[in-house]
């Protein structure tokens, strides 16, 4: 591990909103961190449970930054953010308020930048809470060709496969390693896209800039997968799909948009209409 990883200042950064009792074990998880120079921030969306009193009475350490509605993910994020005191060279790591840290995550974040100064981003390995030998991101894909995105390894047992440090060609939003002038440069998240493919944009406009995403899996989280929708809602699976729409319209050349469309309606809404039918009766 390069000796000066310690020196990087860090800021763990969560938004939530009304989730109390995953955002208190979100932020026990984040005390135990081993890293010496971190601070921790809830963006709190405008909860209306106890998530104001809990984080006061339990969590003194940890500051709050209060939206004054819902502003969901991309401009939730942007507002706190810009409301913060970082320094261009501090390292930010967005998380979502359900997920549960290992005790090492910064580090194995923050390595990366130190090896190679094309790194913008880097993400951690994801594990299901509900299983942890199962994977929920080990990196992800972008296909503007047929339309498809993807996380590698979704669903499937972890093992060596999984565990090796590599480029990938987007970034989760679930957790998310940055410099606050890297997100500059990137414009933050837009405020477009209301729920979900915030974090595609991003990765493509950080291939725009030539540079690298870069999967670390000895970093380790655990994610409570779809607290907000339920993993196989209705409502969840048609604004993915709404919000892909806008990032293919957004990012894909003219050709890519008659080869995409021809695919989706061929193959991938019919597979999208069956197997959700398939799921939600699981």
């Amino acid at each position: 591990m390069s000796k000066n990883i310690h020196m990087q200042k860090a800021h763990i950064i969560v938004l939530t909103w009304n989730n109390e009792n995953l955002l208190e074990r979100c932020l026990k998880s984040i005390n135990n961190v081993d890293y010496s120079d971190f601070t921790i921030t809830v963006i709190n969306n405008n909860s209306s449970d106890n998530t104001v009193s809990i984080i006061a009475e339990k969590f003194p350490n940890v500051s709050i930054i209060n939206n004054n509605k819902n502003l969901k993910f991309a401009a939730g994020y942007n507002s706190g953010l810009k409301k913060m005191n970082i320094e261009d060279d501090d390292f930010m790591i967005l998380l979502n308020d359900d997920t549960i840290v290992g005790k090492d995550f910064i580090d194995e974040l923050i390595k990366p930048f130190l090896d190679d100064k094309k790194v913008i981003i880097t993400v951690p390995k994801i594990l299901y809470s509900s299983n942890i030998n199962k994977v929920w991101y080990a990196g992800g894909k972008i296909d503007l060709w047929r339309g498809l995105i993807y996380h590698i390894g979704i669903r499937d047992f972890d093992g060596p496969k999984y565990s090796f440090l590599s480029e990938t060609q987007y970034a989760t939003g679930c957790c998310i390693c940055l410099k606050n002038d890297d997100l500059k440069k990137l414009n933050y998240f837009d405020e477009t896209f209301d729920m979900y493919c915030e974090d595609v944009d991003l990765s493509l406009k950080a291939h725009q800039l030539n540079r690298k995403i870069i999967y670390a899996p000895k970093s380790v989280i655990l994610h409570n997968v779809s607290q907000s929708l339920g993993e196989h809602s209705f409502k969840k699976n048609s604004l993915k799909l709404k919000n892909h729409l806008k990032i293919f319209w957004k990012h894909a050349s003219g050709i890519q948009l008659i080869s995409i469309s021809f695919y989706w309606i061929f193959f991938h809404l019919p597979y999208q209409l069956i197997r959700w039918l398939y799921l939600r009766n699981k």
